[in-house]
């Protein structure tokens, strides 16, 4: 490769990942602990934490009067779901759409869920969203409030993120010419810029399948979705069901008018998948009440790589339909949900999902140093155009963004546990504390005017909030992770193991640094230093 192309894919490398590695640095930070929401969300919900009865108490006859408890004269069952219990969720719960017809002949929507006792039947009460749930969301569309027709905007632009992603790695390889010797150089003696350089490029080189997949998957996860209306638009006059049945078929079925009672939920708890033998997981149901009711029965994915199994039968007969095994899915509908368990590694346990955390969070260290790197040439270098105060600055806002996340993160967690707040409020105060705690991350290094020092302590704050933890558990609950880590697993004690492991691995980490950044002159002045004392 001539030297001017190497210095222009250099350029594109630099240059992609200080004008949006930030962005690209959170949705890394965020996607590593997005990964754990079932577990997280047992840890941050005790009431949660129920015995499986065994038997499970019958549930038909409650759930029937659920949902018509639940609909006045002017409304009818929009959709319905139902899951059953399961290591995560040892409950019944029921998700009911309920919809009005408009006099634009339009539909009003209402959403309700309730929760059942395996034992006794009983409704469970609902403590609403909290941590787990905004990490999650977070994560995967910035929590941005749906549009364009369904689909988020959050979405697409976290999609974005994988398409920046992507163009960072293809021109980072090319532009390392040195690849199998960059993969063993470490030079820990050696200057600071040195140390991230290196690490930037061990950790990249190493990771690069894994970050490859990730960016993938995640470009398509969000661009899909953000594409979808306008495409829909262009093609099919703003039908997106049409462009979705176009592109990967459809199973709906239009509703007879003639009511028809439903086979029993119940009957369903004992249907497995025919080839795997999983236990069924939920059931999603259309034209409820009506002789063309069709109930789409899940699984957990045994036998591919797929968010789930499924088939569908008839909601009357029980008998299974033409059109609802995913041996008619098309090719498109086959790639497109191996997507989801790929970047979430869904098709594993736990030990997969922290493989994923520390593949996950080394890509958010290297985005980190990769920026870092960036401003060392010109805070310490020779390179940069613009005054020193404005990559001090930027520095600051770096150091603050990136460690400023880490604690809004932990911290959230704290929140959602002593605060009071249910239902909707849980979630906004959940929201508001994450903001509020990241901002005043990004201002402390503008406080402390030394942003070396603010990253150093902000990272042992970060430790120090992640390994306290199961001690805020056991204050508040008495559950200890050790009691219950075996034989038989609480989710939540898997949260209580690793984030004390990660709390104390970030703790040493912190105390390792050098307590001072030496600059290019404090070297000289150091080195100046040690030849008068010798000679002297």
């Amino acid at each position: 490769m001539d030297q001017k192309r190497h210095k222009r894919i250099y350029a594109l490398h630099s240059w992609s990942g200080i004008t949006l590695g930030l962005f690209v640095y959170i949705v890394a930070f965020t996607g590593c602990f997005a990964l754990f929401d079932h577990e997280i969300q047992t840890w941050e919900d005790p009431a949660i934490r129920l015995p499986l009865a065994d038997p499970p108490a019958p549930i038909n006859t409650i759930f029937l009067n659920w949902i018509s408890d639940n609909l006045s004269e002017e409304e009818k069952v929009g959709s319905v779901n139902f899951r059953f219990p399961n290591q995560f969720e040892p409950y019944y719960r029921g998700f009911l759409v309920v919809e009005t017809l408009r006099e634009d002949g339009g539909h009003d929507r209402r959403f309700i869920s309730q929760r059942w006792d395996t034992q006794s039947g009983a409704p469970l009460s609902e403590r609403g969203d909290g941590a787990a749930h905004w990490l999650l969301d977070f994560h995967r569309q910035l929590m941005w409030p749906d549009s364009l027709g369904g689909t988020t905007i959050g979405r697409g632009l976290v999609g974005v993120a994988g398409v920046i992603l992507l163009l960072s790695i293809i021109s980072g390889v090319m532009a390392h010419t040195k690849i199998f010797q960059e993969l063993f150089t470490l030079r820990f003696f050696r200057s600071m810029r040195l140390k991230w350089q290196d690490t930037h490029k061990v950790l990249g080189l190493w990771g690069l399948p894994f970050y490859a997949m990730i960016a993938f998957t995640g470009a398509v996860i969000g661009i899909v979705t953000l594409l979808a209306p306008i495409t829909a638009l262009l093609t099919f006059k703003g039908d997106q069901e049409a462009l979705v049945a176009a592109v990967i078929g459809t199973s709906q079925t239009a509703p007879a008018g003639i009511e028809a009672p439903m086979i029993s939920i119940d009957e369903l708890a004992l249907i497995t998948e025919p080839k795997s033998g999983a236990p069924i997981t939920t059931v999603q149901i259309n034209n409820w009440g009506d002789q063309n009711a069709r109930f789409t029965l899940l699984f957990k994915a045994d036998t591919e790589l797929a968010s789930v199994d499924s088939y569908q039968i008839n909601g009357v007969t029980g008998e299974p339909t033409h059109n609802g095994s995913r041996e008619n899915l098309s090719a498109a509908n086959r790639t497109l949900g191996a997507m989801t368990p790929l970047h979430y590694g869904t098709y594993g346990g736990v030990a997969l999902k922290i493989v994923y955390f520390l593949l996950g969070l080394s890509l958010a260290i290297i985005t980190a140093l990769g920026m870092m790197m960036w401003l060392e040439r010109r805070l310490h270098g020779n390179e940069g155009a613009r005054p020193q105060w404005f990559y001090q600055t930027l520095s600051k806002v770096t150091v603050g963004t990136t460690c400023g996340l880490a604690i809004a993160t932990a911290s959230i967690l704290y929140v959602d546990r002593l605060a009071p707040a249910t239902g909707e409020g849980r979630i906004i105060l959940v929201g508001w504390s994450y903001f509020a705690i990241w901002a005043a991350g990004i201002f402390y290094p503008f406080i402390r005017k030394d942003d070396y020092r603010a990253a150093t302590e902000m990272i042992a704050a970060t430790g120090l909030l992640f390994a306290a933890l199961p001690l805020l558990n056991f204050a508040t609950t008495g559950d200890f992770f050790i009691v219950d880590l075996f034989p038989n697993t609480q989710p939540y004690a898997w949260v209580d193991l690793f984030s004390f492991i990660f709390g104390a691995a970030t703790i040493i980490s912190a105390m390792a640094l050098p307590k001072e950044r030496k600059t290019k002159s404090a070297s000289r002045q150091h080195a100046t230093k040690l030849a008068a004392k010798h000679t002297g």
